[in-house]
């Protein structure tokens, strides 16, 4: 009897799993007689960060044609298809299209939609039945029973009932805003934080977070209050009338602007491109661990050396031949070489030599070695200690984060124009929200230090965070015991007490043989199944959501990522069809 999949959401995920079940046609077809595809929103296969509800044409992808995974045709192919009437409405012309070209996040989601719609015409031609179901909220999604089935319940309609679940719900924003003081916990959709038509927010704006997404509220915010000209060359910004008193004040914890987009010989990661499955496993030691350190001395130290060596960066290329120079030394090492006491000036020094690389179409190594190192390393970040997993998250990921998550050229112009303009700053330090709700000031305050500052409007662009157990979407596989929290085996205890100190030790939990440190969101398999209380992966129900899998998969974050995490699980379904039909 044939079956029925539910996918939960319809961005790129939902668009790459699509293409992985049209790629094994033949027996997608004789297995699934329908697939559901649910989207809360009203327009399904854009995706959240390119839609237009939730963001505008000055907000711009930080990702190339060349760098998202191949779909039916390239982003730059689909473009050139396009007539000159469909580009005018994207704000291009044919002779800006090319694969290493960067567009506004609303063009990616022109072509999302079309990619969308082609693999459901293949999945309809093959005989199944596609179901888009817009406006279609999947609040629960309850297990029935111990046969693969299961019942999603939908805001406002009816429960569907299917045999396999995918999820790939992408963002979530879990906390409020408090808009009559001005305090907003995410930029999106980007429209809510805009004043009305013909007003101006005349007063200083707080931005935590200094990454893209904080750049794309500067974006928008600064073109409300001027607009931007060229003048020899170089981009300057021009305020509006009765804009004196506008600024925004972006806050990081380290005082650090992202570093800027680099160019690259390998565009797209590859798991295995440094080292092969046999090679890595054969690092696990006894007790079944991966090595933080040995991973980084057996497998990065080689590959960085050579890139660094590239790179004409002899001195790091030097301390990676010492042994007691490890992961955290040269975390710590790289990071100083981008730490400035004017960071807007470090910005203006480094915008000047990847200008310069780029018109050179000179790569830069060791950024895209390391990218490419971390990437093979999440996907085996099972094997990995309670200590490693929390030394990584807390010591690597902010750094990584800073590096790969690079900022376009343009961007970084702007960034310097409305800076010189005196309308953009940096402050460093760890912030402490003192008040998001009703207070009688109607304002933000947040700690800096032992300073208290007061704004008007405060935007918390820290990025995505992971959720807990508490906040799962689907509360019914929680209950039933059905998922469970992730969690990693701790080596040492004593060594895990010293890492993480009295506030964190509620994380670690016993069984009667083993310590775990808890990890954030749920646990998974390697291909992204459920796993349940008694440790055991759930058949035909899978979790793709970064929001719910970055405890286990941290480095898991882009199209690249969304891409691999769907034909993992994707190809796991299929076995488990060809394993019924056998």
């Amino acid at each position: 009897m044939k079956k029925s999949l539910g996918i939960v959401g319809s961005g790129p995920t939902a668009i790459y799993i699509l293409k992985n079940l049209a790629e094994n046609i033949a027996i997608v077809s004789k297995e699934l007689k329908t697939i559901y595809v649910f989207e809360k929103e009203d327009n399904a296969g854009v995706g959240m960060p390119y839609s237009e509800k939730y963001t505008e044409m000055c907000n711009m992808s930080n990702i190339s044609s060349e760098e998202i995974p191949m779909l039916s045709q390239s982003l730059a192919t689909w473009l050139q298809r396009q007539s000159v009437e469909h580009l005018k409405t994207l704000s291009l012309t044919p002779y800006e299209i090319s694969e290493t070209a960067i567009y506004p996040r609303l063009v990616l989601g022109h072509y999302f939609k079309s990619e969308y719609e082609h693999y459901q015409e293949i999945l309809r031609n093959a005989g199944i039945t596609m179901k888009e179901c817009c406006n279609s909220e999947v609040v629960d999604i309850v297990k029935k029973g111990d046969i693969p089935k299961f019942e999603l319940k939908i805001l406002n309609k009816k429960s569907v009932e299917c045999n396999s679940v995918i999820i790939a719900s992408g963002h979530e924003w879990i906390n409020d805003d408090h808009p009559e003081i001005g305090y907003f916990a995410s930029p999106w959709p980007i429209n809510k934080i805009l004043p009305k038509k013909g007003d101006y927010d005349n007063y200083t704006v707080g931005v935590l977070g200094a990454s893209l997404s904080a750049f794309d509220v500067v974006s928008s915010l600064s073109r409300r209050h001027g607009h931007f000209t060229i003048n020899d060359s170089e981009i300057e910004y021009i305020p509006d009338k009765h804009t004196e008193e506008f600024k925004i004040v972006l806050h990081d914890l380290n005082g650090w602007l992202p570093h800027l987009q680099y160019e690259q010989k390998e565009p797209l990661r590859e798991v295995y491109r440094h080292i092969t499955k046999k090679t890595l496993l054969d690092l696990v030691d006894e007790n079944g661990f991966l090595n933080l350190n040995t991973y980084f001395d057996c497998v990065c130290k080689p590959t960085l050396r050579k890139a660094l060596y590239t790179d004409e960066l002899l001195e790091i290329v030097a301390l990676l031949k010492n042994e007691d120079f490890g992961i955290l030394e040269f975390v710590k090492k790289m990071s100083e070489m981008h730490e400035y006491s004017d960071p807007f000036k470090g910005m203006q020094s480094e915008l000047k030599e990847a200008q310069k690389a780029a018109n050179l179409e000179e790569p830069v190594y060791w950024k895209e070695v390391i990218d490419d190192l971390m990437y093979t390393l999440n996907f085996h970040a099972e094997l990995l200690s309670a200590e490693d997993h929390y030394i990584f998250n807390t010591e690597v990921m902010p750094f990584l984060l800073n590096v790969i998550a690079a900022m376009p050229l343009e961007s970084a112009k702007i960034m310097l124009a409305l800076h010189r303009k005196g309308k953009l700053e940096l402050k460093k330090g760890a912030v402490k929200i003192l008040s998001a709700n009703s207070n009688d000031k109607k304002e933000t305050v947040i700690a800096v230090a032992s300073e208290k500052i007061s704004y008007k409007k405060f935007i918390t662009c820290s990025g995505q965070k992971s959720i807990s157990l508490d906040n799962f979407p689907f509360q019914s596989l929680v209950t039933s015991g059905t998922i469970s929290p992730a969690k990693s085996k701790v080596a040492n205890i004593k060594k895990m007490y010293a890492l993480i100190g009295d506030k964190s030790q509620d994380n670690l939990i016993k069984n009667e043989k083993n310590w775990y440190l808890r990890l954030k969101g749920i646990g998974v398999s390697t291909n992204f199944q459920i796993i349940d209380v008694q440790e055991n992966p759930v058949p035909c129900v899978y979790d793709l959501s970064f929001t719910h899998t970055s405890g286990l998969r941290p480095y898991s974050f882009g199209l690249q990522a969304c891409e691999l995490a769907s034909s993992l699980a994707v190809g796991h379904l299929i076995n488990e069809f060809k394993a019924d039909v056998e």
